[in-house]
């Protein structure tokens, strides 16, 4: 498959990739998973093993993207890494199922619950919804990045440091200023054995594991890595470890302020009451707008990231686009803006196809299980990428997945897992993504052709 276009210039350094891994996963599940897992949990102990658990399990598919990612250092590295393991086609799919599905699905989720926790930080006097609220830091974020990739990388540094700082002050307030309450005794065991430990391992797994997503994004910028063999690598490694480190302290906190029987009966309220305890009255409208800091710079994160796999795929084919019904949207995504150098086109239509997504859908629940399924597939099929690939001696200079093969696996067995269970409990809003997916085939067929056609004429022998 060929390369992206040589336009995209490799301005990210190891900051700006760490910001982006840990701050597209630093959203607002680390201030109401806590709740959620305290009705699975029965011990003080389940909830750091819990944390911990999905923490290794996330490093394991970070460590894989890692090692392939720097073997195809290519704006849009998915859409190349699943291209040279599966082929075109599935290449093809997967970025078509990203642009019209995952992509849009997952920005304009973020986007609404940003609109609803702001009305909410403002007291509900806000002149517009939470959809407009929603699709207006869309276009915030899309012209951000249309300055520069330097600017998208800054803004999310910035952000990202900025919610990080915020959940260690909220740590620290709860360490030195709220009261401890008592530690409870251990809970007694059950007795239900080991099915019943791999039924709570399960549940209280499926409670946790989606507050670790959207570090895969990061393969996404690969192509505008400076020294993407050293930054990679250590940008998702640390990018995933440390956020695991911060929840495993934020949970803390909370244990040490509110028992585990208090979070069951308000989980949604667990984080206001840390804060009220350590800083007051005022705690609650800073844990608010901290709230609200940390899923803007989600969101920031995926309004960078989302475009260059699109970038990618349509840069691929767009000579064979060029006698198609598809052109304008071919040449429109492949487009490079000259002066700044970043996939202009591409940040403009998703941005564009994002807000559509918030005035269709309307709800975050709806859009979760719209995107959810097509893109852990998505993501499953990059790291299992690692088996597919041509794996030849290390050399110094090339990073290789530490505990392989085992740790790729355990990635692929864990979401495989959910993949499933989403498909069971949640399908009409799943068919209704994949079968946009699927409207992908007939216009990969239609550019093989128009790409056959031409390699044909070109092969003709001539009098």
């Amino acid at each position: 498959m060929s390369s992206a276009s040589p336009a995209l210039r490799r301005k990210l350094g190891l900051a700006s990739i760490t910001a982006v891994a840990a701050g597209n996963m630093l959203g607002s599940g680390v201030f109401f998973t806590p709740g959620e897992l305290a009705a699975v949990a029965t011990d003080r102990w389940q909830v750091y093993f819990f944390w911990s658990l999905c923490g290794a399990i996330t490093l394991c598919g970070a460590l894989a993207l890692a090692e392939l990612t720097t073997r195809l250092p290519r704006a849009g590295a998915a859409f190349h890494i699943i291209g040279d393991a599966y082929g075109p086609f599935w290449a093809f799919l997967t970025v078509w199922m990203q642009m019209w599905v995952s992509g849009p699905g997952s920005v304009a989720g973020i986007a609404i619950v940003f609109g609803e926790f702001l009305v909410r930080f403002l007291g509900g006097n806000v002149p517009v919804s939470p959809a407009v609220i929603g699709a207006i830091a869309i276009a915030v974020f899309a012209l951000v990045n249309l300055r520069g990739v330097e600017w998208g990388g800054g803004t999310q540094v910035a952000l990202t440091a900025a919610k990080v700082v915020g959940l260690l002050g909220l740590v620290l307030g709860s360490l030195l200023l709220a009261d401890a309450v008592p530690a409870p005794a251990p809970a007694a065991a059950e007795g239900s054995g080991w099915l019943g430990f791999v039924r709570l391992v399960g549940l209280g797994v499926a409670a946790v594991l989606f507050t670790y997503d959207g570090w895969v994004d990061v393969a996404n910028l690969a192509g505008e890595v400076d020294r993407p063999r050293r930054s990679l690598p250590w940008g998702l490694a640390l990018g995933v470890a440390g956020i695991s480190l911060l929840y495993l302290l934020v949970n803390y906190a909370y244990l040490r302020v509110v028992p585990l029987d208090a979070m069951r009966m308000a989980p949604t309220t667990v984080a206001n009451e840390v804060a009220r305890g350590a800083f007051g009255p005022s705690g609650g409208a800073a844990l608010n707008a901290l709230i609200v800091l940390s899923i803007f710079g989600a969101l920031g994160g995926l309004v960078m990231t989302q475009p260059r796999l699109f970038f990618a795929m349509a840069d691929r084919y767009q000579a064979e686009a060029a006698g198609t019904a598809m052109r304008p949207l071919f040449r429109l995504l492949s487009r490079v803006s000259g002066a700044t150098a970043v996939p202009s086109g591409a940040i403009v239509f998703c941005a564009a196809l994002s807000v559509a997504a918030i005035l269709f859908f309307g709800s975050f629940v709806r859009l979760v299980t719209f995107f959810v399924v097509p893109l852990q597939v998505s993501n499953i099929m990059v790291v299992a990428a690692v088996f597919r690939l041509p794996r030849g001696p290390a050399r110094p200079e090339e990073y290789r997945t530490p505990g392989y093969p085992l740790v790729p696996l355990v990635y692929i067995g864990v979401m495989t897992m959910f993949l499933v269970s989403a498909v069971v409990y949640q399908p009409m809003d799943t068919l209704i993504g994949v079968a946009l997916t699927l409207t992908g085939v007939p216009v990969y067929r239609r550019l093989a052709r128009a790409g056959a056609a031409a390699q044909g004429q070109l092969n003709a022998p001539t009098d």
